[in-house]
């Protein structure tokens, strides 16, 4: 599997939304929203392909009131091609961009049933030479319709 890393166009924005409803994992958004990402914040943002196939996508996004954090939202690979380190070459293609110099703190939300999730970013953080911490920060009552908490992960650079 060859698998080619880039910045997201606005058509992709259907591709990600429909992986993320076959991986059943993630909170599915509408479409629109995608579009929208991968429209205004496609510098933040990334797309793994395998020839025409929508393997992997980060979507990140800088902070309006702190264009020095950046916010992971989602990540999530197709489960073709799990166990390849996609997830983790998504985020180092994010660190590779030039605007990634001008950032200080990198904040994501995870919930404490997603081990992959935080063995993922640990790793990053380490990757980084830098250590990760966490705090509880959207209750399930916040959230609602029996959703899960979601803890802030916080890597300082």
């Amino acid at each position: 599997m060859t698998i080619h890393f880039r910045e997201p166009r606005l058509e992709d924005g259907g591709r990600i939304h429909q992986l993320i409803e076959r991986a059943g994992t993630l909170d599915l958004n509408s479409a629109y929203l995608y579009f929208l990402l991968a429209d205004h914040f496609r510098s933040t943002c990334a797309i793994a392909e395998n020839g025409d196939d929508l393997v992997g996508f980060v979507t990140a996004y800088r902070l309006p009131d702190n264009p020095d954090t950046l916010f992971v939202w989602q990540i999530g690979v197709d489960a073709s091609a799990r166990g390849q380190g996609v997830a983790s070459r998504l985020l180092n293609t994010l660190q590779e961009r030039d605007w990634f110099g001008d950032i200080k703190r990198i904040e994501l939300t995870i919930a404490p049933d997603n081990p992959a999730s935080q063995a993922l970013f640990t790793r990053w953080a380490e990757k980084l030479g830098r250590s990760i911490r966490h705090e509880p920060y959207l209750s399930s009552e916040l959230l609602g319709d029996g959703h899960q908490p979601e803890d802030l992960y916080v890597i300082d650079l």
